[in-house]
């Protein structure tokens, strides 16, 4: 059994703690929103649609409104800049209360940049827990870089890695002897995988259905 107490649990943060789609769809609106303004145009259901076809939705926007390709940079900008609305899953926000209890470290390790996933941890009531965002160490997974350093900062007798995506999340805890839970996918998760192309070194120690299940994983 683990011992909790003595455990650093790290969580990813997209499609982890939240539905990393519902950010998308929290920018496409103040995106839709300036340039309803601006502009004049209501472009948003067919953004939001193109968003859900995994289309290049703001070269579509330029082509909606009829503006130079290099437009796209200012509405990327302002997604990548807004204040999202989103907010946990039940079970996360459960699970992030459970094991603050329990373990001697809980942290977050995200890939992305940082004021983006900081102001998504602002959101989601997370900024009070330490956060590894891949932008502020120049290190992205499947890189061993900011797994090696929480080892150093955060001494424990064990090390968890809670993620939603095997094809980059737990190749470098998995080589450093952690133990890695994936959260089986959904329909509407932003990354797709086909677990029969993943190698095995790849693959996590164990599979949840849910964040409900992971104090019983850990037990």
């Amino acid at each position: 059994p683990i011992r909790q107490f003595a455990s650093c649990v790290l969580f990813d943060l997209d499609d982890t703690l939240y539905k990393e789609l519902d950010y998308q769809k929290s920018g496409v609106t103040v995106v839709s929103d300036h340039i309803k303004s601006l502009y004049g145009r209501d472009i948003k259901d067919q953004l939001i649609a193109a968003m859900q076809e995994r289309a290049d939705i703001w070269s579509l926007a330029c082509d909606l409104l009829n503006l130079p390709i290099e437009t796209k940079e200012t509405f990327l900008w302002i997604y990548r800049l807004h204040d999202p609305k989103i907010s946990m899953t039940t079970s996360a926000k459960k699970a992030i209360d459970r094991i603050s209890k329990t373990a001697k470290n809980i942290a977050i390790l995200t890939d992305g940049r940082s004021f983006t996933q900081r102001k998504k941890l602002e959101a989601l009531g997370l900024s009070h827990i330490p956060a590894f965002i891949s932008e502020e160490y120049q290190s992205a997974k499947p890189s061993n870089k900011r797994f090696a350093i929480i080892m150093d900062k955060l001494t424990a007798d064990n090390y968890v890695y809670i993620g939603d995506n095997p094809k980059k999340d737990f190749f470098a805890p998995n080589s450093l002897n952690w133990i890695t839970v994936c959260l089986h996918p959904s329909n509407d998760n932003v990354h797709q995988y086909d677990i029969n192309t993943i190698d095995e070194q790849r693959l996590p120690r164990f599979w949840i259905k849910s964040l409900d299940e992971l104090e019983m994983t850990l037990s």
